[in-house]
């Protein structure tokens, strides 16, 4: 298989820890060129890649075949329609945009080009979702009865970052809430409402940094939080079903792994702390056992498989768009139900 031409067009976090190094160590792909603006860091680590000073400079390259849009959210629509209506396949980072309408614009100008259109929805291969979809799709709980997911940070100083500046939609709903969200769709489907509750908590702080998300379900409780003053951690899921429950601490530990430099190659690369491992309580005849779970590997180059396989074998990709465009009205509806103080039926 010809290896899959890919520019980054950017090399901030996102570039340099999701991206870069699964398209390097993946044989399907080879990274040709990455954009950054002033500096020429990506260089250090992949010194045999051009590096461009801007995304127009990316697109024109007519060799590259794949452009991964990981730019600031507020420019993905207007640098994935561009990438498409260059005839480039795109991977887009989470928000895949902030409206429905825009997404619906977008999917469209793929299909009529031919084109991949996929958003980085990773963490649906995080080790510790994993584990909770492997426990689900066995029915170990019984019926699900509530659900609950928290992603928790300790980050009472404001950054100096688009991501801490008054822009539209910027700020944790959009940030951190296409995970939470996407986690929950992909366990328990669409739900028939919303109610949010949206806040700026840190002193100072231009964007929201704090939500709290409720999806409804007709027998299902279903409860997503997101802030950054949350220097106690609580459970990060927790599940509730007829059978008993599951607890799960901890956070996957693939963005720290990344961060520190470990290769997507390495042994350990993907591998759950056994103290974070979760807790499987059931009720057997009326007798409670305990289980420890341990963590399946987590690893993202699962997605990036399944990217390569879309592109040269024309299959579906890893993540969908128009999956992504209820996760987009579940975001909107959460503006809307914290504006109103009331829930948003779907």
């Amino acid at each position: 298989m010809n290896k899959i031409k890919t520019g980054i067009a950017s090399y901030g976090l996102s570039g340099r820890v999701f991206h870069a190094p699964f398209i390097e160590t993946n044989d399907a792909f080879e990274l040709c060129a990455i954009c950054e603006r002033s500096k020429n860091e990506a260089s250090k680590k992949y010194p045999h890649v051009k590096i461009v000073r801007s995304f127009d400079e990316l697109l024109a390259d007519a060799a590259l075949e794949l452009i991964i849009v990981n730019t600031p959210d507020v420019t993905h629509y207007d640098y994935c329609r561009a990438a498409l209506e260059a005839g480039k396949h795109v991977i887009v980072e989470k928000p895949f945009v902030f409206t429905v309408a825009e997404g619906e614009k977008l999917i469209r100008l793929a299909a009529e080009k031919g084109r991949m259109l996929t958003v980085f929805q990773n963490r649906r291969w995080d080790g510790d979702f994993m584990t909770i979809r492997n426990i689900v799709s066995k029915n170990r709980l019984g019926k699900i009865v509530e659900y609950r997911a928290a992603f928790q940070r300790f980050r009472p100083q404001i950054a100096d970052t688009w991501k801490e500046r008054t822009d539209k939609f910027v700020g944790i709903v959009y940030n951190l809430g296409p995970h939470l969200v996407d986690q929950a769709l992909c366990l328990f489907g669409k739900p028939t409402g919303v109610f949010a509750q949206i806040k700026k908590q840190r002193p100072g702080s231009q964007i929201d940094d704090f939500c709290h998300i409720i999806l409804l379900y007709p027998e299902l409780q279903v409860t997503l939080t997101a802030g950054m003053l949350m220097k106690e951690p609580i459970a990060s899921f927790v599940l509730h079903g007829t059978n008993g429950s599951f607890i799960k601490q901890g956070i996957d530990p693939q963005e720290d792994q990344l961060r520190s430099g470990m290769w997507v190659t390495d042994a350990d690369y993907g591998f759950d702390k056994p103290e974070n491992y979760g807790t499987l309580t059931l009720d057997k005849n009326s007798e409670t056992t305990k289980e420890t779970i341990e963590t399946l590997q987590g690893n993202y180059k699962y997605y990036f498989d399944a990217v390569a396989d879309s592109i040269r074998n024309q299959t579906a990709p890893p993540v969908s768009p128009t999956e992504n465009l209820l996760i987009i009205q579940i975001l909107e509806a959460s503006y809307q139900s914290n504006a109103e103080n009331r829930v948003i039926n779907l």
